[in-house]
């Protein structure tokens, strides 16, 4: 199954996207638009090979990050197949734009209009064939979460001085993230920085750290460390850690569901911080059970 979503299914979208140019080819101008300004008109060209090439090599070094990401994390395949699958039918989607957008013109600057709502159902056809991938890779909407009586402890003699950080780190959304951001700079216009923002915000949560220090957690995303908030520990009851899977809270990202707001960065080991009053809050870090074990001990301490 891994084979044929991870080579075999990444061969035929390449054989798609050179078919979809290849079966319009002489239709198409030379060069061809694939910029378009804030208006829908389109305001850049490129050759046609050009245009095929950039998109082929994105998805080609998609494709490969995914695979040797599988292989280093057997774990995560559905994350990371579920990711493949979402950024192949979102280039698929942009080539037969570009195309459509061009056939039968004589000239670029005659290329028909893209709008908003196209980019949006690009979107949306990206996002259900990601899901179709997290299924296809044995994906499953499910966590595990400890039972109180098995919670971590960090044996140390004074908790409340000591420190401790964890991060998480998500492949999957930087891979989005990136090939979003490309996808948005080729149509540009209001459509393209639809695509951009929506880059912007994956890379945004494509990592998350936590850091627990005297009575306090703070909580910073990406890569700069913002946005980040804090919660006071005195407001905790305990610590837990729960094995998560995105599509468990609906996908990567900041997540509300009923009782809890989770930061979901990556599938794994996640801290879920069970607060005294309020939701519960939960993040895919590393070294998830040390961090559990801290907070607990300096919670115990408190209670003392």
């Amino acid at each position: 199954m891994r084979r044929l979503t991870l080579v075999i299914v990444p061969a035929l979208v390449l054989l798609l996207l050179g078919s979809v140019f290849a079966a319009f080819w002489s239709e198409l101008p030379e060069p061809m638009a694939i910029h378009w300004g804030l208006n829908g008109e389109p305001n850049g060209s490129a050759p046609r090979l050009v245009a095929f090439g950039l998109l082929a090599a994105i998805h080609v070094a998609v494709a490969v990050a995914v695979y040797q990401s599988v292989r280093r994390s057997p774990g995560e395949g559905p994350s990371f197949t579920a990711g493949l699958f979402g950024i192949s039918a979102l280039l698929l989607g942009v080539a037969l734009l570009m195309v459509s957008a061009n056939q039968g013109r004589g000239d670029w600057r005659q290329a028909d209009e893209v709008g908003l709502l196209q980019v949006l159902v690009l979107l949306l056809v990206g996002f259900l064939f990601g899901t179709l991938g997290w299924v296809v890779a044995g994906g499953r909407a499910a966590s595990t979460r400890a039972e109180p009586g098995t919670l971590p402890r960090l044996d140390v003699a004074e908790p409340a001085s000591s420190i401790w950080s964890g991060r998480g780190f998500g492949k999957v959304t930087t891979a989005i993230g990136v090939a979003v951001i490309a996808a948005g700079l080729l149509v540009w216009g209001w459509s393209g920085i639809v695509l951009v923002l929506v880059g912007i915000v994956a890379l945004l949560f494509s990592a998350v750290r936590v850091t627990v220090s005297g009575e306090r957690l703070v909580v910073s995303l990406g890569w700069l460390g913002y946005p980040s908030w804090r919660v006071p520990l005195a407001t905790v009851a305990r610590a837990e850690v729960e094995r998560v899977n995105p599509m468990a809270y609906g996908g990567w990202g900041y997540r509300i569901r009923p009782g809890v707001r989770a930061v979901v960065i990556r599938s794994g080991d996640a801290l879920r911080i069970v607060r005294d009053e309020g939701p519960d809050l939960l993040y895919t870090v590393d070294d998830a059970e040390r961090g559990a074990g801290l907070i607990n001990s300096i919670v115990s301490a408190r209670s003392e």
